[in-house]
C-alpha cells in the first residue's frame, strides 16, 4: 500500500478498512523538539457532554445539518483553546449540499460553501475528496477543496470573515524543477498562521508526493519524493504533515534502495532526521510493522500513533513517543475502563498539548462494542460508547463506520455519532470538554 496520493474519500476509506490506516511493511509518524513551556497536567474532571450540532437544525447557510460524515467516514472537528469547533456538514434543503462552519460560543457561523466564489474567481465545487480542517488558537480554519474554474483545487484559510488562498493547482512547485502542483490535502496550521500541506506535484507525466509549507507569505518545499532521506535511501513515497507551534514538521514516509523500508521523520529548522524506523522493537514486545497514516505532535515533541505490530506483542496498539521513548498507550487484549478488553483501534489516535490521548476502540465484552477514550496524568477515562445514556434522554446509537475523533489543546473532544430518542435517530456533532462559554 502506497501514501501520500492526495485521492480523495474513496483512498481515505479504503485505509480506513486497516485497522491502524496503515501501509506498507512499516510506515508512520511523527515527533518533534521537547519543550517544558506546556506543563502536563491531570484531566479536567469538569468536562462534560454537550451536543454541538444535530441532523434537522437549520444553518446559517440555509437549509439544515444532515449528517458530519461522508460515506460513512467521520471528518474529524477540530477545536481549539477558546473551545471554539470548525466543523464539515452535509446540508439538505438548499442548493449548498455542502459546508464548513465554526461554532465559537453557542453561535455556528459558515466558513465557506459549495458554490461560494474565491478571491481568484473559482467557484467551490464540494469538499467531498478534501473534507479534512484544521484550527488553530486564533480561530484560523486552512481547509482544501476541489474548485470549478482555471484551478482545480486549492489550499485556504479563512479567517476574520474572509477566505485566502494559501495556494492553487496549476501553480509551479517550489525547489521542483518543472513541476506543477496539481492537488492537495491534509493541511495543518499553527498559531502563528503558517500553514502545512502534502501535495501531489506533476513532471511531464509522472506525478508524486511533496510536503510543502507557507511561512511569511512564501511557499517552500519542505520534502519530496525522490529526495535522499537521512540513514540512506530515496524517500518513495509521503504521509500528511504534522506540525507544532515551534515550526517542527513531522512526516511518515516509504523508503526505497536503503537498509529500512520506511518510518517518521522530522523537519527541524530546515534538517530532516529519522525519529522511528520500521523494524524497531515495540515496548511490548515484537516490532513496530505498519503504523498509522495520521500523526499527532504537540508543543512538547510528544507524539501519538497506533501501530501493528510483528513477531510477538499485541496485534495492535496506540503509542506514544516522547524523548525517542514509545511508550504503550492501550493494546489489543488490554482490559478497558469499563470491564471489556481492546480489540482493535479503528482510527488514529490524536494528542492534546497537556499530552492527553484520545482515541476509539472496538471492545470485547462490556456493555459497548465501540467506545470514546482519553488517556492522561489521571488514567484512562472512558468518555462515550455505544448504549449509553446522553444528556437529552436519548441514547447513543451508532458511530460511522470509520470513526475518528479530534481533541484541542485542553482535552476536549469532538466526535460524530447518532442519538436515539423515542425511536428516533439524530446524527449529532458532540463535544466532550467543560462547559463552552455563551456567545456576547
Amino acid at each position: 500500500m502506497t501514501i501520500g496520493r492526495p485521492a480523495g474519500v474513496a483512498r481515505r476509506v479504503a485505509l480506513g478498512l486497516v485497522p491502524t490506516a496503515a501501509f506498507g511493511l512499516g510506515m508512520l509518524w511523527a515527533l518533534g523538539v521537547h519543550s517544558a513551556d506546556e506543563p502536563v497536567g491531570p484531566l479536567r474532571s469538569a468536562a462534560i457532554l454537550q451536543q454541538l450540532a444535530s441532523s434537522g437544525q437549520a444553518t446559517p447557510a440555509g437549509g439544515s445539518f444532515d449528517r458530519f460524515e461522508i460515506a460513512g467516514q467521520a471528518i474529524p472537528a477540530p477545536n481549539n483553546r477558546n473551545g471554539d469547533v470548525a466543523f464539515f456538514a452535509s446540508l439538505v434543503r438548499t442548493n449548498a449540499e455542502e459546508c464548513l462552519f465554526i461554532a465559537i460560543g453557542d453561535r455556528i457561523s459558515k466558513l465557506a460553501a459549495a458554490g461560494d466564489i474565491i478571491p481568484s474567481g473559482e467557484q467551490i465545487a464540494d469538499f467531498t475528496d478534501h473534507a479534512r480542517l484544521a484550527l488553530n488558537d486564533t480561530g484560523a480554519v486552512a481547509f482544501v477543496t476541489a474548485l470549478a474554474g482555471r484551478a482545480t483545487g486549492g489550499v485556504f484559510v479563512a479567517a476574520d470573515g474572509k477566505i485566502e488562498p494559501v495556494v492553487l493547482s496549476g501553480a509551479a512547485a517550489p525547489d521542483i524543477s518543472g513541476g506543477t502542483l496539481t492537488s492537495f490535502e491534509r493541511p495543518a496550521i499553527d498559531n502563528s498562521g503558517n500553514v502545512a500541506f502534502l501535495a501531489s506535484v506533476r513532471r511531464g507525466r509522472d506525478s508524486s508526493d511533496a510536503i510543502f509549507l507557507r511561512r511569511g507569505g512564501e511557499l517552500r518545499k519542505l520534502i519530496a519524493a525522490g529526495d535522499a532521506a537521512p540513514g540512506g535511501g530515496i524517500f518513495s513515497g509521503l504521509g500528511a504533515p504534522a506540525m507544532n507551534n515551534h515550526g517542527v514538521v513531522a512526516f511518515p514516509a516509504i523508503v526505497d534502495q536503503g537498509p529500512i523500508l520506511g518510518g517518521l521523520y522530522v523537519i527541524e529548522e530546515g534538517q530532516a532526521r529519522l525519529e522511528l524506523a520500521a523494524g524497531s522493537p515495540a515496548p511490548n514486545g515484537g516490532i513496530f510493522a505498519k503504523f498509522s497514516e495520521e500523526v499527532a505532535i504537540n508543543d512538547a515533541g510528544a507524539i501519538a500513533f497506533s501501530a501493528m505490530l510483528r513477531r510477538g506483542g499485541p496485534a495492535t496498539a496506540v503509542f506514544v513517543l516522547d524523548g525517542g521513548i514509545a511508550r504503550t498507550v492501550a493494546a489489543t487484549g488490554d482490559p478497558a475502563a469499563d470491564g471489556s478488553t481492546f480489540a482493535a483501534f479503528p482510527s488514529w489516535p490524536v494528542l492534546s498539548q497537556s499530552g492527553a490521548i484520545g482515541f476509539v476502540a472496538s471492545l470485547d465484552g462490556g456493555p459497548s462494542s465501540l467506545a470514546i477514550y482519553l488517556a492522561g496524568m489521571a488514567g484512562l477515562k472512558r468518555l462515550a460508547g455505544i448504549g449509553d445514556a446522553l444528556p437529552d434522554g436519548g441514547r447513543l446509537g451508532s458511530f460511522p463506520r470509520y470513526p475518528a475523533v479530534a481533541i484541542g489543546p485542553d482535552d476536549a473532544i469532538t466526535f460524530a455519532a447518532t442519538s436515539v430518542r423515542d425511536g428516533t435517530r439524530t446524527d449529532v456533532l458532540f463535544y466532550h470538554g467543560p462547559p463552552r462559554r455563551r456567545s456576547p
